[in-house]
């Protein structure tokens, strides 16, 4: 079983309140078998952008997981 199938959902935080000192925006994945959240991915800025910038891209932003061999997202369970 890969990560992907332990996941109910996914939850993007811009983080603008920096939670556990982490200055990324965060996609949080909760977890089908323990009913917390975990980290998945952060989304630093990049030194040679503005924070305005970095500010549109985080609300711009929009990720999709794909279950590869699906064409409807859902595992294949």
């Amino acid at each position: 079983m890969n990560i992907l199938n332990k996941i109910e959902s996914f939850e993007y935080d811009k983080n603008r309140h920096q939670q556990f000192g982490v200055k990324s925006a965060i996609i949080w994945g909760n977890s089908k078998d323990t009913n917390g959240c975990f980290p998945i991915l952060y989304i630093s800025k990049p030194k040679h952008i503005s924070q305005e910038d970095y500010e549109l891209l985080l609300d711009s932003i929009d990720i999709q997981f794909i279950i590869k061999g699906r064409k409807d997202g859902k595992d294949n369970q």
